[in-house]
């Protein structure tokens, strides 16, 4: 009977010995278990407020729409939200936690060289034994050190850079590329390229320029390098705003081309720009004739190198969507189409090279060729996706720059650098828009008239690509004011330019609505008739049966070859579009051919051209010669 009675207390005594033992081990764990538990909670908190505002930002795009208001853009009334929460996170603190920050020292004074990735901390629980916790080291982040207690919403609202350009910019210059008008884009290739290419150029070294000026006279502290790097991330134009109003107004086609192909290749040509400027030599504050050269070089290698993977993974995508069924299946074949556009701007980033030039150009790939295989389910289904995806993206990027002004502690500002800005940018541009203008005019038809040249000025808003670029290393003070600064010029650009558009419009009278229409009608009349040639208004899908070179709009030499060679082999070898491989080819090429020619190509090459139009829906048409010719 005593044994029986003795048990339990002793179980209970051995019970409160080792609860007494692992005490401090027990409340550290219930500390660390607390600490996840609102990590979660502030995860779950911003996410709501974020997508809260996605859902005002909605409703908000449909009533500019419904109502037709101009005078402000629904992207300005983005920006504004993301103000005001960030405004509201900064300054009321409302239900927010908060976390506590320590000065650490290395052991034995070690000197650090280098910022580390990650920080290890001991922690000596009272009566338990030492646990060791690892904790990641936020780049740049100067807050004030007597400010020992923070708020934590205000560095949970904060996005690590990388997550723009892993996640938020692909789909966005994805989409530029897949949904780009190839009609009009192509018709203006020449002017856009060298808009692109020499005007981002200009741009960069006319804003690097000019802000080494103003900065040295004033004696600011800035070396010609970050100000040449200033200079190229602040040259990516992102004039989503305005190609909007432009959309909703209908304007000229020719303007509507000149400015949105600015914007899909131009943040490719801006980032490399910038790529190539901060890997110089920092040995030497000075650029030398040897840097410059590099320069070169590197931004030839990396552009063309970036271009060529995009594509050849687009076309790739092409050919196994051809010579699969897997159109049989929508679902399957949606996802394999996405999944291999972001592998382009993943594989472009592994191998030293620029996702983004890539991924736009395997959008444009993709676009020409991989989605003429597509079953009409996929179409539909990419085209929207990627359309709602990027709408949200551009959307909640815009928002997040109205929040970082008040929430990001890796922001400095400077007013008088800021103003400086705007007037390096403003005269840049005008620096290449005005002279090429008049160099492209004395070869191209039609001509840019000065209304378009004072409208590709004014359409020089920054946004996404900017900011993200300006966000990835704010590790001194510098590189802080030209986040900061970044930050601000794509609020103004976007409030003032964005907002005045349409009244830059009618003030430039640019024809918009009915009477752009009838404009484009009676220039591609005036075009096909001088040509002998009639024109469909379709847009073009495949199968289609071609004449290779037939191709009205090509005017310029190369244009034209690569139309023949694209429409002679590209196109035969990697959609179902006829004439095959087997038929624009040699005949001792036929064991090959044979293998690469589909069914459907065989089939429709043993079906009349005219039912094949017909049956396939595609925008084909006659010539006088009795040619059946693909219209672009």
């Amino acid at each position: 009977m005593k044994l029986v009675w003795f048990l339990p207390v002793a179980l209970l005594i051995v019970t409160q010995v080792a609860l007494g033992s692992n005490n401090g081990n027990n409340g550290l764990d219930m500390a660390a278990q607390r600490r996840a538990a609102n990590i979660h909670r502030m995860d779950t908190i911003i996410l709501l407020t974020y997508v809260s505002v996605m859902v005002v930002i909605v409703v908000t795009a449909w009533a500019f729409k419904h109502y037709r208001l101009r005078f402000i853009h629904e992207s300005g009334v983005t920006l504004f939200y993301g103000l005001l929460i960030g405004f509201v996170i900064r300054y009321f603190g409302l239900g927010l936690l908060q976390s506590q920050t320590f000065d650490v020292e290395t052991k034995n004074k070690t000197v650090v060289k280098e910022p580390p990735d990650y920080l290890m901390l001991e922690v000596k629980p009272e009566g338990g034994s030492s646990v060791s916790f690892h904790y990641e080291l936020i780049e740049g982040f100067f807050a004030d050190k007597r400010k020992k207690i923070e708020q934590q919403i205000e560095q949970k609202s904060v996005f690590s850079p990388e997550v723009f350009f892993n996640m938020l910019i692909p789909p966005i210059i994805f989409n530029a590329g897949y949904s780009l008008k190839k009609r009009h884009f192509f018709r203006n290739i020449g002017s856009i390229l060298a808009i692109v290419f020499i005007g981002t150029t200009i741009s960069c070294f006319g804003t690097g320029c000019l802000m080494f000026v103003f900065t040295s006279i004033f004696q600011m502290g800035y070396t010609f390098k970050e100000l040449l790097f200033f200079g190229a991330l602040i040259s990516a134009t992102d004039p989503v705003t305005i190609i909007s109003v432009f959309n909703d107004m209908n304007v000229e086609a020719d303007l509507f081309a000149l400015i949105f192909g600015e914007s899909a290749l131009n943040d490719a040509v801006a980032i490399v720009l910038s790529e190539v400027i901060e890997n110089f030599s920092t040995s030497s504050e000075a650029i030398t004739l040897h840097d410059f050269g590099s320069a070169i070089a590197g931004f030839a290698g990396v552009f063309f190198g970036s271009l060529m993977l995009g594509f050849g993974i687009g076309c790739m995508n092409a050919f196994l969507t051809k010579m699969t069924l897997i159109s049989e299946h929508p679902l399957l074949e949606s996802s394999l189409f996405v999944l291999i556009s972001y592998i382009s701007f993943l594989v472009a980033e592994v191998c030293g090279l620029t996702g983004i030039v890539s991924v736009l150009f395997c959008g444009i790939a993709q676009a020409h060729y991989t989605y003429n295989n597509l079953s009409d389910e996929s179409q539909s289904n990419t085209k929207h996706f990627f359309h709602m995806i990027s709408f949200i993206m551009e959307s909640f990027i815009f928002c997040y720059i109205g929040v970082s002004v008040f929430v990001t502690n890796n922001q400095r500002w400077s007013f008088s650098f800021l103003l400086f800005s705007l007037i390096s940018i403003t005269a840049s541009r005008a620096l290449f828009v005005y002279p090429l203008s008049w160099l492209l005019n004395i070869r191209r038809r039609p001509k840019i008239p000065k209304r378009y040249q004072h409208m590709i000025l004014f359409a020089g808003l920054r946004g996404a690509m900017a900011f993200a670029l300006a966000g990835r290393n704010t590790s001194t003070e510098n590189r802080q004011t030209i986040f900061a600064t970044t930050t601000a010029v794509v609020i103004v650009t976007v409030l003032v330019n964005g907002g005045l558009t349409s009244w830059m419009i009618e003030y430039l009278q640019i024809k918009h609505g009915k009477d752009a229409i009838e404009e484009g009608q009676r220039l591609e009349n005036s075009m096909s008739c001088s040509r002998g040639e009639q024109h469909s208004d379709l847009e073009e899908t495949i199968p289609v049966t071609m004449a290779p070179g037939l191709n009205p709009w090509d005017k310029a030499f190369l244009p034209r070859k690569w139309y023949h060679f694209d429409a002679s082999f590209m196109k035969p070898l990697l959609t179902h579009a006829t004439p095959s491989l087997e038929q624009t080819l040699p005949p001792f090429c036929l064991p090959i051919t044979s293998l690469l020619t589909s069914s459907r190509q065989r089939a429709y090459l043993n079906t009349d051209p005219l039912d094949t139009i017909v049956q396939s829906g595609a925008a084909s048409l006659i010539d006088g010669s009795g040619c059946i010719e693909e219209s672009v």
